[in-house]
């Protein structure tokens, strides 16, 4: 039995070392993915706990704690405290938005509530969608590319201590929010700030690029070339395919504005207003190989068995309430909100991203 084990294993790697041909590459990058998986697997609470404590010193690093600092740094401006409540809280990024709070509240308040078979589901509807984003994009830049290999869930340990979880990511979304806010008023401070964020200290996710070495060691010869390269290439159609897709998330307010002047045919007065505004934002989600807004009402409903009463989670229903209020609104202050959580939920896709590129490593992972 211990030979058939051995004997099982050695055939294994062989075909994970084999990176002569396109199927082979992709089976080598699978076992690769699921190299880092088994690492982060092996401690996952402490790589949790990196993430967040590195990334509020980070901040700490990066941020001038006031306008004066900020002034002579040349630097955005966030005091450790900003940092002390949930993003979703009335003194975050939502504060002029209360049902946007409403909604960010109710919807943490679902993950937690969310067993962990049906997290599970929805990470893996969502991954397959990534995937496919990354292997359009990488079919490009990789001649005879032979597609994604499937993602393993890296966040499979994340049920266990998804307080912490939930923090990082309050607190990415915290971070990115003033980042942003900064941006509009002084670029080139948040550019030297976002910069800084990139590598912010010697030692930064230490942890997280040895599991990366670990597993970069383990592949040799032509493979030892090509992995790399592969995962810089899927690292890069992923932040393409990221950048995308808050791009697109951010144009619904011109839909909304669109709608109040009268533009793209929304005829004031138009006995299907609603429906034109729903399907105008629904095709803003759409790209060469998604359809956004199906890939999470797929994933919704058929993820989560045990749906709240009364509630509908679909995506489409979320964006009819939109539409109805910003067309009963003759103030223009929905429109705002709406614009509000469009950009809360911009946010919280960076969030997902960067933790779902656990595996891209980064400029960080060559210092000290």
């Amino acid at each position: 039995m211990l030979l058939l084990t051995i004997l099982s294993t050695c055939v294994a790697l062989a075909i994970a070392q084999d990176c002569s041909t396109p199927a082979g590459t992709r089976a080598s990058f699978g076992a690769y993915l699921q190299c880092i998986k088994e690492g982060l697997d092996a401690d996952y609470g402490n790589y949790e706990n990196e993430i967040r404590e590195h990334s509020k010193k980070a901040a700490a690093t990066c941020f001038a704690s006031s306008i004066e600092e900020g002034n002579q740094k040349d630097r955005c401006v966030l005091a450790a405290s900003d940092l002390s409540h949930v993003a979703w809280d009335k003194n975050g990024p939502l504060r002029e938005c209360s049902i946007c709070r409403t909604f960010a509240s109710g919807a943490i308040k679902a993950i937690k509530a969310t067993p962990a078979e049906d997290q599970k589901c929805i990470r893996t509807e969502v991954s397959k969608a990534i995937a496919r984003e990354a292997s359009y994009c990488l079919q490009k830049k990789i001649p005879n590319f032979a597609g994604v290999p499937e993602i393993p869930d890296l966040e499979e340990g994340s049920f266990q201590y998804k307080d912490s979880v939930i923090s990082s990511i309050s607190d990415h979304i915290l971070i990115q929010s003033r980042l942003s806010f900064c941006g509009e008023r002084k670029p080139q401070r948040a550019a030297s700030t976002r910069a800084c964020l990139a590598s912010p200290f010697v030692g930064f996710l230490s942890g997280h690029c040895k599991v990366l070495a670990s597993c970069d060691a383990k592949f040799t010869g032509q493979c030892g070339q090509t992995i790399p390269a592969t995962r810089k290439a899927t690292c890069e159609c992923i932040t393409e395919a990221r950048d995308d897709l808050k791009k697109r998330i951010g144009s619904i307010a011109n839909v909304f504005n669109d709608l109040l002047s009268g533009g793209r045919g929304l005829a004031i007065g138009s006995a299907n207003k609603v429906d034109i505004c729903t399907s105008q934002i629904k095709k803003q989600m759409i790209t060469p190989v998604n359809d956004w807004v199906n890939v999470i009402d797929t994933a919704l409903s058929s993820c989560i068995r045990n749906k709240p009463a009364g509630q509908n989670l679909a995506m489409e229903a979320l964006l009819n309430v939109g539409c109805r209020k910003v067309i009963a609104d003759t103030t223009g202050a929905a429109t705002s909100q709406l614009k509000t959580g469009f950009d809360f939920v911009n946010n919280l896709i960076d969030a997902m991203v960067q933790r779902s590129g656990r595996f891209c490593g980064g400029s960080h992972c060559l210092q000290g």
